[in-house]
């Protein structure tokens, strides 16, 4: 019996010490942590690759196999969009300043998810387009300006509707 009583006293112990713990601050992000990484997420991850597709848009440089390689990342970077826009971390709870995301991603919710899909869609056919060597073709869907709101791979389509003008100082 000294055992069962000792492993009770264990168990007690072991859930009190659980609930003392901090949760807030240990388990969860910030608000702005969260849209910190968001934007470095944006930048460095999505829009690196973007880089790569409009050099060759626009001047023709680089090649088709690094168009396909940062297609293909970006189809993988698409599938981690949505997790990057929990609720509540976007413009009307946080500054204009630090946020560009609309309150449109939350309130449409659907939208922005088929947003999301179409990016990763069109990406991949960017993926198989450039793999079967048809330059045109690629050209045509990354565009020739240099920007990502005129492409064909969905990045204007998500930004028009659920992203606001950057706020400067």
């Amino acid at each position: 019996m000294r055992v069962g009583r000792n492993f009770r006293n264990l168990v007690v112990a072991l859930v009190a010490g659980v609930g003392a713990l901090p949760v807030g601050q240990l388990y969860a992000a910030s608000g702005e942590d969260v849209i910190k990484s968001r934007v470095t997420y944006m930048r460095d991850e999505l829009q690196g690759q973007w880089k790569v597709l409009a050099a060759f848009g626009k001047a023709g440089t680089g090649s088709l196999a690094e168009v396909e390689k940062s297609a293909a990342t970006l189809v993988e970077l698409s599938k981690k969009l949505p997790g990057h826009f929990p609720k509540d971390t976007g413009r009307g709870n946080f500054p204009d300043k630090l946020t560009t995301a609309l309150p449109a991603i939350w309130t449409d919710a659907a939208e922005f998810q088929k947003a999301t899909q179409n990016f990763a869609t069109e990406t991949a056919k960017l993926v198989t387009l450039a793999k079967a060597g048809n330059k045109d073709a690629v050209v045509d869907m990354i565009g020739n300006t240099g920007s990502y709101n005129r492409t064909k791979i969905g990045c204007g389509e998500c930004h028009q509707k659920f992203r606001g003008p950057t706020v400067r100082d």
